[in-house]
């Protein structure tokens, strides 16, 4: 692991990271030398995510949490201080993309939605903000989409969501800025992460194939990588993104411009 060390003595929550983007993101921040906080459901899946970066040179934990709870969101954010001192990056991942028309979709759907796609972020950061406040200042970046400015089919709630995430994006910054907490988004397209292609399995079969198709057809010809978003992440979290705040960072490819 080739440590760049921008991110020395720097603590990174993200959430949803046991698996797919979120572990990427996490690999990457340990590269940049932040001590990483894996969390999520998967108990196991997040450890060895956190034993792979210790065991590559980097430093990381595994909190569990399901931030659909409350109780899970404040106990994420305080047992980080707890254990590290600091907070300086939250990075809000944790997200469910279900595909249901919108005349099936219940209500129970779209609260799971909101409750981990929206609320849980709003709950992290709330934990979040009071200490990076004390420390003057700290990163936010919210994990989007291109859904909500694209009215993709099937995607009501989902795009409703993160719709809501790029608001609530946009009102944190404007109001953090004065504490030197930069909060951002990134708009993410197409993705094949192993829960995509699971995604794509069940509706269409093939899932694999589904996107690479998805792929050949986009603007710049592939889909974004899981290396790519991380990538983003890493800028918005470093030195060189200092004075960036309230910024939609598009890494679809050119699907949505």
């Amino acid at each position: 692991m080739e440590n760049r060390t921008n991110l020395k003595g720097k603590v990174a929550v993200i959430t949803g990271s046991t698996g797919g983007m979120g572990a990427g993101i996490a690999r990457r921040l340990a590269v940049e030398g932040a001590t990483t906080v894996i969390s999520g459901r998967r108990t196991g899946f997040g450890k060895q995510v956190a034993e792979e970066i210790r065991q590559t040179g980097g430093d990381a934990l595994f909190i569990r949490s399901d931030i659909a709870n409350e109780a899970d969101c404040v106990e994420l954010i305080h047992s980080t201080l707890e254990r590290l001192g600091h907070l300086d990056i939250l990075v809000n991942n944790a997200a469910i993309t279900p595909d249901e028309p919108s005349g099936e979709q219940t209500a129970e759907l779209w609260d799971q939605v909101f409750a981990i796609n929206v609320r849980g972020a709003f709950l992290c950061c709330r934990e979040a903000i009071p200490a990076m406040r004390r420390q003057g200042g700290g990163r936010i970046i919210n994990i989007g989409s291109t859904v909500p400015f694209r009215g993709k089919m099937d995607r009501l709630a989902y795009g409703c969501s993160k719709g809501a995430l790029w608001i609530m994006t946009k009102m944190m910054a404007r109001e953090l800025v004065v504490d030197r907490i930069l909060v951002n988004w990134i708009s993410v397209g197409w993705v094949a992460t192993p829960g995509e292609v699971e995604l794509r399995d069940k509706l269409h079969g093939e899932g694999l194939s589904f996107l690479e198709d998805i792929g050949k057809k986009a603007p710049l010809g592939r889909l974004e990588t899981v290396e790519d978003i991380a990538a983003g992440v890493a800028y918005l979290t470093s030195e060189e993104s200092s004075h960036v705040t309230g910024c939609d960072l598009n890494i679809s490819g050119g699907l949505w411009i």
